[in-house]
């Protein structure tokens, strides 16, 4: 078995233990959140992708403002983002917590701006860890394999959890306690489904995915382009039409995670993929028995759509695995690329 392969089957073993231990730190990421005026995620790649997602979930779920920086972003230009990062909380996350562009904005942000830092890493005794006034460190989620799948997992769900401690979501903790029950079910019956879908003959890939849920799945874009080295791009649904709709054509899989927005307005922009190519698929948050072109692979019902959204990334990782086995790429071994960056 692939490295990668064993990793992305066992991410909600590894997401059962990391809400155990955020629950364990409960109480000292409320004392830590407390007070807290606005909020700056940061991170690098994958990393960066999670944090657009934190983000947006942390402010969706207290009414905190909150937004998602680049870390090589902040360390090139640190003078832009003084003014709007002075006293700011940041949240860091990390595969390895000895990046160095978050290693290095962290130190500056603490010392220079007064800004508290919390971090979620998936390793311990790091850098970050170090800096950091609370931490959640995630050793069972850590990926050995280059290209992450059960670390950006488990990096989405300690902040989202994260966000529904801050904002008080009994309802989305529990949900996420039970995505390890779900997937026992739903992860080995979509096997067959990706597997065929995976050797159809597409040589790009577009993923569609908005709110709270569209970082985690930029990042599920991104590893079109690190498992199975295709092309790859994330939009949002409706904004998929103002230009991006060129680019897709007879030889790209399109992947729409529907939310349980309006229907009728994401229904209405599967017909127009759909008069552009054969290959889609749909995986849908929502409960409805209503037609629609392509695949589609109905999420478990576990919660609201940000923890369904685990589910939609294990899909397009699975089939990213099984992309690479049917044109005889190494998962494994992505050229040029290392698993974490030093400067």
């Amino acid at each position: 078995m692939y490295l990668t392969e064993q990793e992305l089957k066992g991410q909600f073993q590894a997401v059962a233990r990391t809400l155990e231990a955020l629950h364990a730190k409960r109480a000292e990421a409320v004392a830590a959140l407390a007070g807290v005026q606005t909020l700056c995620a940061l991170g690098c790649g994958s990393s960066f992708s999670l944090a657009k997602s934190a983000a947006i979930q942390f402010s969706q779920h207290t009414g905190v403002p909150a937004y998602a920086l680049a870390a090589g972003d902040l360390l090139v230009n640190f003078p832009a983002y003084e003014k709007m990062l002075r006293g700011t909380t940041l949240l860091l996350l990390s595969r390895s917590g000895s990046t160095s562009e978050v290693v290095r904005v962290a130190e500056r942000c603490k010392n220079e701006l007064g800004c508290k830092l919390l971090s979620i890493c998936a390793r311990e005794g790091t850098a970050l860890e170090a800096l950091a006034d609370w931490n959640l460190a995630l050793p069972w989620a850590f990926d050995e394999a280059v290209c992450q799948t059960r670390t950006v997992t488990n990096l989405y769900v300690a902040a989202l959890g994260l966000a529904c401690i801050a904002g008080g979501d009994e309802a989305g903790l529990s949900a996420l306690d039970a995505l390890k029950s779900h997937a026992t079910a739903f992860c080995p019956a979509q096997e067959a489904a990706l597997s065929a879908l995976a050797a159809q003959p597409w040589s790009k890939a577009v993923v569609l995915a908005d709110s709270g849920m569209a970082g985690l799945l930029e990042e599920g874009a991104l590893a079109f382009k690190e498992i199975c080295r295709r092309d790859s791009n994330h939009y949002h649904l409706l904004d998929v039409r103002h230009g991006p709709m060129v680019q897709i054509g007879a030889d790209t899989l399109v992947i729409a995670v529907l939310s349980s927005g309006d229907r009728a307005l994401q229904a209405a922009l599967l017909s127009d993929v759909a008069r552009k190519t054969g290959h889609l698929l749909v995986l849908d948050c929502a409960s409805s028995n209503d037609a629609l072109p392509g695949t589609r692979i109905q999420l478990p019902e576990c919660g609201d759509d940000d923890a369904k959204a685990v589910f939609a990334l294990f899909c397009i990782q699975l089939l990213c695995f099984h992309h690479a086995i049917a044109r005889g790429v190494d998962p494994d071994k992505p050229e040029g690329l290392d698993p974490w960056i030093k400067l």
